[in-house]
Parts: structure tokens; C-alpha cells; sequence
């Protein structure tokens, strides 16, 4: 079955008692009344040191942050990520999701280290899902580790490039499915078949079977769903995971879950563009998860931790 999104609660381990932290669902109702107040407004960003030093707690509670969260920050409030993982496509979704942050805060936040100069690794998780947790990635304050799981990552590769090839059958077959049909009749009139024989079905699904296959535009699917498996399942994977690191990193900058259903950091994140073939194909280099509310409270997250420390 296609999912068009992530459903897996994305978790945030908290220091203190290393417990699970997970977002409950809330009405539509709740969220549409909350998602204003999580949004930090400019005179908000704009108050001194003093202030943020004084009103941490208050800032914290009312914007949904989590500065037991912001371990792996340097005293100028930058990460150092360390990629700790041979995949190429997993280096390039790590370097996307930083990318995404640095362009919308417009500094460098996240810059890549190395394994003897870093602030936090990046790696893959080879536990297995439990009851108790079946996120897909998490945020370890306490280690200073950002992981993703491996099994649900292999797997991922295979949805999504079954929801592209399904998307390329359904598209050819809603333009050529008249044609299809009615050429194979024509043939079966043609050879002397009739509808009342008892093998009628049978043969016309192998007749419509050789008219499908001779229609040029048939060639054309074959080559689209070659290059979903060779490249386009595997591009969109690396641009879903580019959001899924992204939301983790959220966390790093002392992010909670946001009751906006839009926003990136909200709960159950996900990325229905890669999902489409005709999305990655034509690129999604412009496209950010990052919304307004989550800058917004990213640089306020920031702002305080610079002013504590």
C-alpha cells in the first residue's frame, strides 16, 4: 500500500531520564488554535540578552523548546555534524538538511566535521523497532548522536519506487486503456473470435496484451519505470531523509514538536514530494520543509541558548 507520508513518531531523547518524548494527537481544533502561539514574532526576536536570559523559562513553555535538548551546540550556538556513514545518498540527504537550515536562518548552523573535530555524529541504527519506540530517526542529547534506523531507510527505496511506478501504470493505462480495448476486439473479430466463446477472456487478454506492447508510447513507460529503479526511487529517498535528518537537527537547535501539521517539527513530519515521479524528476532543489514557524523558533531557540551561554 503507498504511503504518501512519514507516520512514524519522530522521538526526541530527552537528558533528563533519558525518557521517551512523544507528541499526543490533539483535535484539528487544538491545533489550528495553538500553531499561532508557537510562531515567535519579530519584536520577539528582537528583545536583548537580559531578556532572554530572564525569560528563558517562560520563552522555553510558550514556543515549545527544549534546551536540555542543545548539547551538541558550541558556545557561538553552531553544530559541528560528523557523518559517520559510507552511503552516498545518506552524506548528500545530511548535507540537504543542513542546507535547509543554514538557507533559512541565512548563517551556517550546521557545518560538516570530522571524527576527531565535531559537536555530534550522524549515523545509522541497526535496532530494530519496538513497541516502545518505531521512530525512523532520533535526536540522543545526552550522546550527541542523530541516528536513523536502518531497516526502515533499505526499506523506503522500495515504497517509493512503487508508488512512482504505480503512478506511471495508472497514467498510461487511464490514456490507453480505450485504445487498448478496443483494438484487441477489432483482432478477435478479425481471426473469427467471437464473445460467445468459451475462451473469449482468455484470449483477449493475451490480444490486448500484444496491442498494449506495441504501442509506442509503451516503450516510453518501460524506459520511466527502468529509470525509477535505477535513479528516481533512490533521489527520493535521499530528499526523504534530507527531512527527516532536517527535523532531527530542529531538535538539536532545542526544538519540541510543533502542534502546526505543517510545519517540519511538527510530530509526524514526512515529505509526500518524494513520493511523486514527476516532482523528482523535474528536481526538487528549491523545495524547503522548513517553514515560517520553524525559523521563527529556531532563532529564538538560538538566541536564548547565545544569551545563557
Amino acid at each position: 500500500m503507498r504511503r504518501l507520508h512519514h507516520l512514524r513518531v519522530r522521538s526526541l531523547l530527552m537528558v533528563a531520564g533519558a525518557t521517551l518524548l512523544v507528541t499526543p494527537v490533539v483535535s484539528s481544533s487544538a491545533i489550528t488554535a495553538e500553531a499561532a502561539s508557537v510562531t515567535p514574532s519579530t519584536t520577539t526576536l528582537k528583545k536583548s540578552s537580559s531578556y532572554y536570559r530572564k525569560h528563558a523559562k517562560t520563552l522555553g513553555k510558550k514556543y515549545k523548546l527544549a534546551f536540555d535538548a542543545q548539547t551538541a551546540l558550541k558556545k557561538n550556538g553552531k553544530a559541528v555534524v560528523y557523518v559517520n556513514t559510507k552511503d552516498k545518498n545518506l552524506k548528500q540527504s545530511v548535507k540537504v538538511a543542513m542546507n535547509y537550515w543554514n538557507k533559512q536562518l541565512g548563517k551556517k548552523e550546521f557545518t560538516q566535521g570530522t571524527k576527531k573535530s565535531h559537536t555530534l555524529t550522524f549515523s545509522v541504527s541497526k535496532a530494530k523497532p519496538s513497541k516502545r519506540d518505531s521512530s525512523d530517526a532520533w535526536w540522543t542529547p545526552g550522546k550527541k548522536q542523530l541516528q536513523i534506523r536502518q531497516s526502515y531507510y533499505t526499506a523506503e527505496k522500495q515504497e517509493i519506487g512503487s508508488a512512482m511506478t504505480e503512478q506511471l501504470n495508472d497514467s498510461f493505462y487511464k490514456q490507453y486503456k480505450s485504445t487498448i480495448e478496443a483494438k484487441a476486439k477489432a483482432n478477435l473479430v478479425a481471426k473469427g473470435v467471437s464473445t460467445s466463446d468459451k475462451n473469449y477472456s482468455t484470449l483477449f487478454d493475451q490480444e490486448a496484451g500484444n496491442v498494449e506492447t506495441s504501442l509506442p508510447a509503451y516503450s516510453t513507460l518501460v524506459k520511466d519505470v527502468k529509470a525509477v529503479e535505477n535513479s528516481y526511487a533512490n533521489t527520493g529517498r535521499m530528499y526523504a531523509y534530507a527531512s527527516i535528518i532536517a527535523h532531527e537537527m530542529g531538535h538539536v537547535m532545542g526544538l519540541n514538536h510543533s502542534p502546526n501539521t505543517k510545519d517540519l517539527m511538527y510530530y509526524e513530519s514526512g515529505n509526500s514530494n518524494v513520493y511523486s515521479y514527476k516532482k523528482v524528476k523535474a528536481g526538487l532543489s528549491k523545495y524547503t520543509p522548513v517553514t515560517k514557524t520553524d525559523k521563527a523558533r529556531a532563532k529564538l531557540a538560538l538566541k536564548i541558548y547565545s544569551a545563557v551561554h
